[in-house]
């Protein structure tokens, strides 16, 4: 190769590197997500029903566990905030935020949810969710809803239909994300500092069914309340997804019926690089190529 032909090569080389490291991010069209993720922090997720490589998770720290890993999969310009449920009401934690820009943070966020948050020992499913489509609503851009529990209600409720309800101006899109066993199991009894005290017994709770010659229906266990949770699913026009493993939290958080398309800051630096590299790479080939044949003449 020409020696003013390396000379160029290297000094295109050069600027390409100098662009690469000063090239602001480019506005362009991408399809992320606008979630708002909400936890159901009642005490029926205490239930030690889920598992991870054999270690036996409550269905809250089993959540928050798959919504951590979900988060990493997300494209940048992704945007999350954090909800938590408990008795009648959602209440925000954290509006949603660009997922690259604060990762930490939203993983720290999530990592400190915990049921002693909740505020009284009531579990309205109906309410919490209904409240939780108002608040996405109110926000600018409305994200879409990620609403997580096992679906127990306390008191219990008419598992088959759901409350009426009256849907927001802004309409919402989501997901409620069924968690936990379809095996009952004891529930969990804490106190206000979150301190285990034992577990709910059948005189603690109220039953929907309770006579002297018959057993009652037994409140005092815990599974994945589905029916509960399809049928408010259809009432608000949200979707229903059984989440039992990453890979389904995973369908379900980037279902591509949530997804937008919105202009978002995208790193481009990498082109440059690339090209330099590409120039660099025939800058250095021919030189070596020719040392080596003159070693095979001596």
């Amino acid at each position: 190769m020409r020696g003013w032909t390396r000379d160029w090569l290297l000094l295109l080389a050069t600027l390409l590197l100098v662009l690469a490291a000063l090239l602001p991010p480019v506005a362009m069209e991408r399809h992320v997500f606008s979630h708002l993720l909400v936890f159901d922090i009642t005490q029926s997720m205490n239930v030690a029903d889920q598992s991870i490589d054999g270690a036996s998770l409550t269905r809250l720290a089993w959540s928050k566990r798959m919504a951590t890993q979900a988060l990493a999969d997300l494209p940048c310009g992704s945007r999350l905030g954090l909800s938590v449920f408990a008795s009648r009401r959602t209440l925000m934690v954290l509006a949603p935020v660009e997922i690259c820009a604060n990762y930490d943070e939203l993983e720290q966020a999530i990592s400190q949810v915990d049921s002693r948050m909740a505020w009284t020992q009531a579990s309205v499913i109906a309410r919490g969710l209904y409240t939780a489509i108002e608040a996405a609503a109110e926000l600018p851009q409305p994200p879409s809803l990620l609403f997580i529990s096992d679906g127990h209600s306390a008191p219990p409720v008419d598992e088959e239909n759901a409350p009426e309800f009256s849907a927001p101006r802004t309409p919402v899109r989501g997901v409620v994300m069924g968690v936990g066993s379809l095996m009952p199991q004891p529930i969990p009894r804490s106190d206000s500092s979150g301190r285990f005290i034992g577990w709910w017994e059948a005189d603690d709770v109220v039953q929907r069914n309770r006579s002297e010659d018959g057993p009652d229906s037994q409140e005092q266990l815990s599974a994945l309340h589905e029916r509960h949770l399809q049928a408010l699913a259809r009432v608000t026009g949200l979707s229903y997804a059984r989440i039992d493993s990453a890979a389904a939290f995973r369908r379900a958080s980037q279902d591509p019926a949530l997804a937008q398309t919105l202009r978002v800051p995208t790193d481009v630096r990498w082109v440059p690089a690339l090209a330099a590299a590409l120039l660099l790479i025939a800058f250095f080939l021919p030189r070596r190529a020719a040392v080596s044949l003159d070693r095979v003449q001596i």
